[in-house]
């Protein structure tokens, strides 16, 4: 769970998207699949360091 308090809407919004930005590059217990195969932990992506650079 993400949680942000700021005195408008969007700017907690917003923090939340750099938490979001940050936990899914840089949080090595971000997801955990789960398969017929077993289970493991999905690294981050391309796409996800880019969403984090831009902050």
């Amino acid at each position: 769970m993400v949680a942000t308090a700021a005195p408008h809407r969007a700017e907690a919004f917003q923090a939340a998207e750099f938490l979001m930005d940050y936990l899914k590059s840089r949080a090595p217990f971000w997801k955990k699949e789960i398969g017929a195969d077993g289970a493991g932990w999905v690294a981050a992506r391309d796409a996800d360091e880019v969403a984090l650079e831009r902050w």
